[in-house]
């Protein structure tokens, strides 16, 4: 999701996050904006349920592409009508016949029944009002994202070995 080229028939690249992988980038068959699709409908499930459609707890990358591959998640009971039938379609396992990829385009999603509160021609013009705008304390507060701390080595955060002078001068033309 944070990656851009232009394509003009199918790229073989293979780049981005594991979980949000489209089957035909997993499978290294070519693929185009139809990858896109799926990855907006991989992100819609994550923000209605707070994790991917592929997740599941200490899931190596193995049985996660071997899910995606095969199209295995489940939508929780929550979820409406409306947005199990967008998301599936989004997450068709052949781009041929995922939603985006058929014969109207990104209008088979813009005039899908879940999109009907969303007037994207004012979306596209930047009218909309934020239905949500996090109140900061500067530019560099991370206190609407969750910690990771968690994360870090204690064993090596902070520890490091000052450079001696020889070292150092391996890097003076840096």
């Amino acid at each position: 999701l944070g990656f851009a080229k232009v394509v003009n028939d199918k790229t073989y690249t293979l780049c981005g996050t594991p979980l949000y992988l489209a089957p035909e980038v997993i499978l290294s068959r070519g693929h185009d904006k139809g990858a896109d699709y799926w990855s907006l409908g991989c992100l819609m499930y994550e923000m209605i349920t707070g994790q991917t459609p592929f997740y599941d707890h200490n899931i190596d990358q193995i049985t996660l592409f071997k899910r995606i591959v095969h199209g295995r998640y489940r939508f929780p009971k929550s979820f409406s009508d409306e947005a199990s039938d967008l998301i599936a379609g989004m997450l068709a396992n052949k781009s041929t016949q995922r939603l985006g990829c058929l014969a109207s385009a990104e209008r088979d999603i813009k005039e899908h029944p879940f999109m009907k509160e969303i007037n994207f021609g004012k979306l596209g013009k930047r009218l909309l009002k934020a239905p949500w705008v996090p109140r900061l304390r500067d530019p560099l507060d991370a206190s609407c994202f969750e910690s990771w701390d968690h994360l870090d080595d204690k064993e090596t955060t902070g520890n490091y070995k000052t450079l001696s002078s020889k070292e150092q001068d391996i890097f003076k033309h840096f």
